[in-house]
């Protein structure tokens, strides 16, 4: 019977050493700071992280290459942000559909702006800008870009041609482009290539998305300008 009992009894644990104490308690002191300045590592990389989105990310990524470096330097702005997700497959059903004109297709903010720093908007257009129509403008000037149909810089503003057969016999076979923007970092001639490098890119993303990419024949890269025109 006793021995039974005694069987059944579960061991002691032998108690642990002062020194195992003091080993044990030490190592998890320093897990814990290891922890804790893991934790404030990243942190501080979160703080220094640039918010907003990338060159290359807005206006549904249409904006690569140069022209992505051409808004960076345009602007002198590394991040940028938007009012609402822009998707060019909304922008296109609505050129295929209405000739009305889609504003604000593309619309970028510089961080805490009030205004945009680029805006976008696309229709469609019956004809394209000639010498004559230049006369009878407003404006003093135009530098003009061999891109599509018609191509221009003028002011704080660049606007693109290009062929793009509509599905609808009611409506044009020209979409129109007018970038206006309202900060450049940049000397003239370098910002004229830059609205215009930003508009064709997007133009470019558009006409894919439209399926008319060879009637529009808009290039990866801005060509140099060429003509300019002045008022007589």
């Amino acid at each position: 019977m006793h021995a039974s009992l005694k069987s059944s009894q579960a061991p002691r644990l032998k108690p642990l050493a002062h020194g195992t104490l003091l080993i044990a308690s030490v190592s998890l002191l320093v897990l814990t700071s290891a922890c804790s300045n893991s934790d404030g590592d990243q942190e501080k990389a979160n703080k220094e992280k640039p918010k907003g989105l990338s060159a290359t990310k807005v206006c549904d990524a249409s904006i690569s290459g140069q022209a992505a470096q051409d808004l960076r330097k345009l602007t002198g702005a590394d991040t940028f942000e938007q009012t609402d997700e822009v998707k060019l497959k909304s922008v296109a059903e609505k050129l295929t559909s209405s000739s009305s004109t889609v504003r604000n297709a593309c619309e970028i903010y510089l961080p805490n702006a009030d205004i945009p720093a680029i805006q976008i908007d696309f229709t469609r257009r019956t004809e394209y800008p000639t010498r004559k129509s230049f006369e009878s403008s407003n404006a003093n000037d135009w530098t003009i870009f061999p891109i599509g149909r018609h191509t221009r810089a003028s002011g704080s503003g660049a606007d693109i041609y290009f062929s793009c057969p509509a599905k609808s016999k009611d409506l044009p076979d020209l979409v129109y482009g007018n970038l206006f923007t309202s900060k450049s970092s940049l000397p003239k001639n370098d910002t004229d290539i830059a609205k215009v490098a930003i508009l064709n890119s997007v133009s470019r993303n558009l006409a894919k998305t439209l399926g008319c990419s060879e009637e529009a024949r808009l290039p990866e890269e801005v060509p140099s300008p060429s003509a300019h025109w002045t008022k007589r």
